[in-house]
């Protein structure tokens, strides 16, 4: 049954076949999940899974597909859609769909098959609708939760299958929310904090306040705090400080500088100044750290 489950038109995959349920689950069950690298001349066209026959009529499957890289065709019913990445698709098992690839840009993917109750609690397109298609503008946190699902379900641990089923709950209500951040103000706000953010990243080292954060980037300052918050659940200084003491702490371990000089190049002209900010982040003082 595993064996037909997957395709075979992939160069490289990791594919984990979990099980079909026996009996209707309470929340979401994982079937099958997987990675996969497409042949050029990969092609899926079905309309049902055979297995999915066996099992009990109150289940419902639902499989989810995501574009990481690459390019495509997809045909859900009677919709068409290019694929490419960001791409996210879903659909119930016994409807048609057509899944190509573009020969000179053959696509990478993850997948998951689900089964859940006709009405589950979640409320979300992916599990309501018979299809779905979205493109979502932020991948990271997604792949990480496949990749958390794969190394799961493969450590055959005693909660192992407990933990994939409620990560994929989790990849579920994740995609509801990125889904949300797709329209207009939301995307402003989105690529705000986006550039709030690499800024600081990038720029650590040399910022005091906030307020000249704010300047370099043409930013009212209130407004970068309060939409720096949102996405980050805490304030841009507080992200400030903790890249600077993160900087602090590496140079302490791995060189013997004095503190003043460390304390100077992160744009900190009291060592006292330094030292309390220091013991703020890591609850000892940075001569009883090193």
């Amino acid at each position: 049954m595993a064996i037909q489950h997957f395709s075979n038109q992939v160069t490289s995959e990791r594919q984990v076949f979990m099980g079909f349920p026996k009996n209707k689950p309470n929340g979401i069950s994982i079937v099958s999940v997987g990675f996969e690298k497409c042949l050029p001349d990969f092609l899926v066209e079905r309309d049902s899974y055979p297995e999915v026959g066996k099992c009990n009529s109150d289940i419902i499957f639902t499989t989810v597909e995501f574009i990481i890289s690459g390019e495509g065709k997809l045909q859900l019913v009677n919709s068409n859609y290019k694929l490419h990445s960001g791409c996210l698709f879903s659909y119930k098992v016994d409807k048609y769909h057509k899944i190509s690839c573009s020969p000179e840009k053959p696509m990478v993917k993850y997948f998951i098959v689900l089964a859940h109750a006709p009405h589950f609690e979640i409320e979300s397109e992916i599990i309501r609708s018979h299809s779905n298609f979205q493109t979502l503008r932020q991948h990271d946190e997604i792949i990480e939760l496949f990749e958390l699902i794969l190394g799961n379900a493969n450590l055959g641990s005693e909660h192992g299958v407990s933990i994939c089923n409620l990560l994929a709950q989790t990849i579920i209500l994740k995609i509801s929310d990125l889904t949300k951040l797709s329209t207009g103000k939301q995307v402003r706000a989105w690529d705000t904090y986006n550039r709030i953010h690499q800024h600081l990243r990038k720029n650590y080292f040399r910022i005091k306040t906030i307020e000249e954060l704010a300047t370099e980037l043409n930013i009212d300052p209130a407004y970068l705090s309060r939409v720096f918050k949102r996405f980050h659940n805490e304030t841009p200084y507080r992200f400030l400080i903790r890249l600077k003491m993160g900087h602090a702490a590496s140079l302490l371990l791995s060189s013997r500088r004095l503190i003043k000089d460390i304390a100077f190049e992160l744009g900190f002209e009291n060592p006292f100044h330094f030292s309390r900010t220091f013991k703020s982040v890591y609850r000892v003082s940075p001569e009883n750290f090193i």
